[in-house]
């Protein structure tokens, strides 16, 4: 039943991933903004809030912990083995840290002692992952692009003459990292769902206890529940499995969770799914009021209401996305499906359209950048991505990992 079910294509999957793509992209640009409505931004370092800039990124990595089953029993159902999908799940992570460490390192900027500029260098880079990793490339276009993006590396320096490194892994790394985890998990587990949600229940713990209670609520140095050391065997442990507190990795095992529950649940009426859905948000939402009395809603720390509340927006938009599928009336959000089907294609489009509006000496003018039609630019820039996503696509360039 397993294979049969994630055999075929989950459209409300793809919708939900191109729209959480498209706003991505959406309040990545908004640094080009120079006022808009504060709840649309990011929290401060510290401060107990949520912008809807702080709730992407999470929802994003729940998308692709629902995407897991489907590939990897995808893979099963061809007859693929556990060393091959192995192989295939490790491929992918380490690609992703790749772009993510590359990506996050031209940030900072580059050294003027370096042979381009920075913005000459993250389109070589570009065109590095385009050669490498597109769809339909040869093995001899991959050499070339494994080949530029050693020589990248080799001159890379960034403006205080440090070399490429980790640093923080970029958000394309922490995506690599968390998938890496769940989808390795997912091999042991496969679809049953005691042990997913017993993997869930551990991650679970790990961040409550490993991430700093709120201030005023504990009296030891340290912060921590139950006044653990800042420096003990379980960060040891999470830290060497890269997990940290493990909110990553709780929001992608989250989405392996809610897949596994949806086949189980696939055979039951829609009101019966829709009640479960309502049930599942309700509980999560009270969960974050709990939470809240413990720890603030911080995405830096990524402390348990950001994650709980983050979870019960992405179950929400879910399910509401399944219920128009099912009834076929999401047909006016197929425009978004290149986003959802080139995802990572529409990722990096903002950092090749920079990159060019920089070349040809291209901006848009002050005005268009403050307020509500500095917001409106940003949507439109959004809508540019995601065509030229659809562009590219046509003429055979898409990543796929």
């Amino acid at each position: 039943m397993e294979q049969q079910y994630f055999a075929r294509r989950n459209h409300a999957i793809d919708l939900l991933r191109a729209m959480i793509m498209v706003l991505m992209v959406f309040v990545n640009d908004l640094w080009r903004i120079s006022s808009y409505p504060r709840w649309l931004g990011h929290a401060a370092v510290g401060e107990d809030f949520l912008g809807l800039s702080d709730i992407v990124f999470p929802c994003f990595l729940f998308v692709v912990g629902m995407s897991i089953p489907y590939a990897l029993e995808g893979r099963y159902a061809k007859g693929k083995g556990t060393r091959s999908t192995l192989r295939h799940i490790l491929t992918r992570s380490l690609a992703l840290m790749v772009m993510g460490v590359f990506l996050v390192n031209t940030e900072s900027g580059i050294s003027p002692d370096a042979f381009m500029t920075n913005t000459v260098y993250k389109l070589f880079l570009l065109v590095a992952f385009f050669l490498i990793w597109n769809y339909k490339t040869f093995k001899v276009l991959q050499i070339a692009g494994v080949v530029l993006l050693f020589f990248l590396a080799f001159i890379f320096k960034d403006p205080s003459g440090g070399y490429l490194s980790a640093r923080w892994w970029g958000i394309l790394g922490l995506i690599g990292w968390s998938y890496l985890f769940c989808a390795v998990t997912y091999i042991f587990t496969r679809a049953r769902l005691k042990y997913i949600v017993a993997v869930w229940v551990a991650l679970l713990l790990v961040n409550i206890l490993l991430t700093p209670l709120r201030e005023g609520v504990s009296a030891s140095d340290s912060g921590l529940l139950f006044g653990l050391p800042k420096i003990n065997i379980l960060s040891d442990f999470a830290d060497a499995l890269h997990v940290g507190n493990g909110h990553t990795q709780l929001l992608t095992m989250g989405g392996v969770m809610l897949s596994v529950i949806s086949m189980k649940m696939d055979r039951m009426k829609v009101s019966t799914k829709a009640l479960a859905a309502a049930g599942a948000v309700i509980v999560l939402l009270l969960a974050t009021w709990l939470a809240r009395q413990l720890w603030i809603m911080d995405k830096i720390a990524g402390t348990l209401p950001w994650v709980l509340v983050s979870s019960a927006i992405a179950v929400g938009m879910y399910a509401i996305l399944s219920w128009l599928v099912s009834i076929r009336r999401a047909g006016w959000l197929n425009f978004l499906k290149p986003a959802g089907t080139a995802t990572l294609t529409c990722y990096l489009m903002p950092h090749l359209i920079y990159s060019l509006m920089t070349i040809l000496g291209l901006s848009t003018p002050e005005w268009m950048n403050d307020g509500i039609l500095g917001i409106i630019n940003c949507i439109c820039f959004s809508l540019l991505c995601l065509f030229m996503t659809w562009i590219l696509g046509q003429m055979g360039l898409k990543l796929k990992i």
